[in-house]
């Protein structure tokens, strides 16, 4: 509530169409309930037989109104029923120019299709013939994503003058931007003397409430507008002596095929 129009903006689209639809039967609903108070015998012309016909015809009588589409065949009658039927138009008229922002900010907003994994995982990294810590993203658009770079940093308790306070350190990629990225990415984190991950075990970890924080800016090439995407990977969710399954396969003309759903697949290691 206090930031509506950004929740509107953001929440999936199956949920923003159905909150559209129940705003505008409940809309009606409350001013058919109005009018059925008021008596429906100030609505001319409205089919009368009962408690359930009488409030069918208010609604049906409302909806007409709430959307100005005016059939004619119930009008009102009365001030106190045209005062009514006026300020539902007007909200009607309202509703709808909000509604057609919402759509519109929604399909002009520029933003990322990343997946990530859900885990991050502690593996076996040649390159220093140690240990690294890893986690994936893919692009779940055919769109390709360009000036990719990507922060990490790692949030957790400190003891200060008998005071716990939240410290910040950010980590060290073994690459942290690509000029292009058309598909998946790993990202490595590689664990030497210096790393947070050499310095503390995961139980020590879970203890500091350590949470990594995920950061992804790139351009979008249908848009050329930065975009962003975020994520977080609490200590509870790194997976010591793991590595990821291989998520993608090669088609009959040579493409490569990524399999979303297995992305976050892993296995423990010996």
């Amino acid at each position: 509530m206090r930031d509506t129009y950004t929740h509107l903006l953001e929440m999936p689209w199956a949920k923003f169409i159905l909150f559209l639809f129940l705003a505008y039967f409940s809309l009606n609903v409350l001013f058919a309930i109005m009018y059925y108070f008021l008596g429906v015998e100030n609505l001319i012309g409205a089919d009368r037989g009962g408690v359930f016909l009488d409030l069918m015809s208010c609604l049906y009588f409302s909806s007409q109104t709430f959307i100005t589409v005016g059939y004619g065949t119930i009008s009102p009658k009365g001030i106190p029923v045209n005062l009514i039927a006026s300020i539902e138009a007007m909200v009607g008229l309202l509703s709808f120019s909000l509604a057609t922002g919402l759509l519109f900010g929604r399909f002009s907003k520029p933003n990322l299709k990343l997946v990530f994994s859900e885990n991050a995982l502690i593996s076996d990294y040649p390159k220093n013939n140690g240990k690294g810590l890893m986690f994936k993203l893919a692009n779940k658009r055919n769109s390709v994503l360009l000036e990719t770079n990507i922060q990490v940093i790692a949030t957790y308790n400190i003891t200060e003058n008998d005071q716990i306070k939240r410290a910040y350190s950010r980590l060290e990629l073994e690459l942290s931007e690509v000029k292009m990225l058309p598909s998946q990415w790993t990202i490595v984190h590689p664990i030497n003397e210096e790393s947070l991950f050499s310095q503390f075990t995961i139980e020590e970890m879970i203890d500091k409430k350590l949470e990594l924080l995920v950061l992804v800016k790139s351009v979008e090439e249908t848009y050329g507008l930065p975009v962003y995407a975020r994520t977080s990977y609490k200590a509870e969710e790194i997976i010591e002596n793991a590595n990821f399954n291989k998520s993608n396969t090669t088609g009959e003309d040579g493409s490569i095929i990524i399999d979303l759903d297995s992305i976050n697949d892993y296995k423990k290691s010996n």
